[in-house]
C-alpha cells in the first residue's frame, strides 16, 4: 500500500509539473509551512534596526536533570572562569525527593554568588511551555544554552564573547583548532578552512559554518553557542520537542538558515561537556556509565567534583569523556 502511495505521488507530480506545483505529504508540508514561518520572521528580525537597549549584554539557560553534583561543577567553574558573568536561568527536573533536596543545597550556595533564577519542572507544566516562557522574558537581546555536564575549562570574558553580531555569526565556546574528533558520531573530523574576518584576532578562528564537517557544521548546538534570543524564540516556536535533547534535535530542522552564517570561536575549547552518563532515554546519545545515583550518593557524603583538575584540559572532541575524580566539598 506505502509503495502504491508513492507511486501515485510521483505520477501526480509529474502531471503538475508543467504548473509548478508539488504535491506533498501533510508531515512534509507542515515542515515546509514552519520553515516559511521561521524564514519570514527572521526576515523581519534582520530587516529591522539591531537592538541594543538590554540591560545585560547575554543571559544563560542551563538544562539539568537529576545531576546537581555536576550542575554545582558547571556553576563553580563559571563563577571561578567568566569575567562580567551573566545571569543564568537553570530549568531543572527532579525524579525523587533525595535529587531534589540535592539541588537545594546546591542552590543555597550559589544564592550570593550568581544572579540564579531557578524554575523547576513540573508534570503539569511542559518542558516546551517553560522554555518559551524564559525566552520571551529575557532582558538580553542574546543568549546561549548549557547543560548541566558542561564545564568552564579556561576563562573567558563575556564582554569579548557577546560581542559579536548574531544576525551574521554564531559564536562558540566550546569550539577550538585542537577539536579533530567529533565524540557523538565516534569518528575523526577536518578542521575547517580558517579564513580572516573583521572578527578575528590572535586568539580567535574564523570559518564558514558550511565548510566543516560534524561539530565544525553543527551551528545550533544548546552548548555554548552564542544566539539571537528573538531568534532562538521563534525557532522554539516553531518546533515540537519535551526536552533539552529533542529541543537539540529538532531545532535542526532550521539549520540551513545558519550554516551560511560565520562561526568565530577561541583558539582554545572555553567549556568542555564532559558526557559520564545519561539521564533521558530520548535518544541513544554515546556516553560514560557512571550513574546519577552514584554521584548523589557522593554530594550526600559531602564530595564534590574535583572539576579544576580539568582545568586547561587539551580536549580532542567537543565531548569527551575524562576521568572524574571526588574532594570534600568546600
Amino acid at each position: 500500500m506505502n509503495s502504491l502511495r508513492a507511486n501515485i505521488l510521483k505520477v501526480f507530480n509529474i502531471l503538475l509539473r508543467p504548473l509548478r506545483l508539488l504535491l506533498v505529504k501533510k508531515k512534509e508540508l507542515d515542515v515546509l509551512t514552519r520553515e516559511r514561518n521561521v524564514l519570514i520572521t527572521l526576515m523581519h528580525i534582520f530587516s529591522g534596526p539591531c537592538d541594543r537597549s538590554s540591560r545585560v549584554p547575554v543571559e544563560c539557560v542551563v538544562f539539568s536533570m537529576d545531576r546537581a553534583l555536576q550542575l554545582h561543577a558547571l556553576l563553580a567553574s563559571y563563577e571561578e572562569n567568566v569575567r562580567h558573568s551573566a545571569p543564568m536561568h537553570v530549568l531543572y527536573r527532579t525524579t525523587t525527593e533525595a535529587h531534589r533536596k540535592a539541588y537545594e543545597e546546591v542552590f543555597a550556595l550559589f544564592q550570593n554568588r550568581l544572579v540564579l533564577t531557578l524554575y523547576r519542572q513540573t508534570p503539569d507544566r511542559p518542558f516546551k511551555d517553560q522554555v518559551l516562557g524564559i525566552l520571551a522574558t529575557l532582558s538580553s537581546d542574546k543568549v546561549f544554552f548549557l547543560t548541566d555536564d558542561d564545564l568552564f575549562i579556561r576563562s573567558v570574558d563575556l564582554l569579548d564573547f557577546t560581542s559579536f553580531e548574531t544576525r551574521t555569526t554564531v559564536a562558540s565556546l566550546r569550539m577550538g583548532d585542537h577539536l579533530k574528533r567529533c565524540y557523538p558520531v565516534q569518528k575523526s573530523q577536518r578542521l575547517p578552512e580558517f579564513i580572516p574576518c573583521d572578527c578575528s584576532a590572535a586568539d580567535k578562528l574564523c570559518w564558514i559554518w558550511a565548510s566543516g564537517e560534524h561539530d565544525w557544521n553543527y551551528p545550533l548546538s544548546v552548548n555554548g553557542h552564542l544566539f539571537s534570543a528573538k531568534e532562538m524564540l521563534v525557532l522554539a516556536e516553531n518546533t515540537e520537542f519535551h526536552s533539552p535533547n529533542t529541543f537539540e534535535a529538532n531545532i535542526q530542522m532550521f539549520s540551513k538558515f545558519y550554516t551560511h552564517r560565520l562561526g568565530v570561536c577561541y583558539k582554545s575549547s572555553k567549556i568542555l561537556n564532559v558526557p559520564i552518563n545519561k539521564v533521558q532515554s530520548d535518544n541513544d546519545n554515546v556516553h560514560g556509565s557512571v550513574h546519577q545515583d552514584f554521584l548523589l550518593d557522593q554530594w550526600n557524603r559531602g564530595l564534590q567534583m574535583d572539576y579544576r583538575a580539568l582545568y586547561g584540559l587539551v580536549n580532542e572532541s567537543a565531548h569527551q569523556e575524562v576521568p572524574v575524580t571526588f574532594i570534600e566539598r568546600r
